[in-house]
């Protein structure tokens, strides 16, 4: 049976490698999305609805 600290530390690089896979998984989906604007015309009027606001202009 493992320990409590070794349970913890597994628990730790689980989260770092969710983390990661996030990251990667994020990216190539954005990639895909560009494919598709490319691909079939999309704008970014056309997707207006479905997009998240842009960040704050300072």
């Amino acid at each position: 049976m493992n320990s409590y600290g070794e349970l913890k530390a597994d628990m730790e690089t689980i989260q770092q490698r969710m983390v990661e896979a996030m990251k990667n998984e994020r990216a190539n989906a954005l990639k895909e999305i560009k494919c598709f604007c490319k691909e079939f015309g999309f704008t970014a009027g056309m997707l207006k609805g479905s997009l998240a606001e842009g960040r704050n202009k300072k």
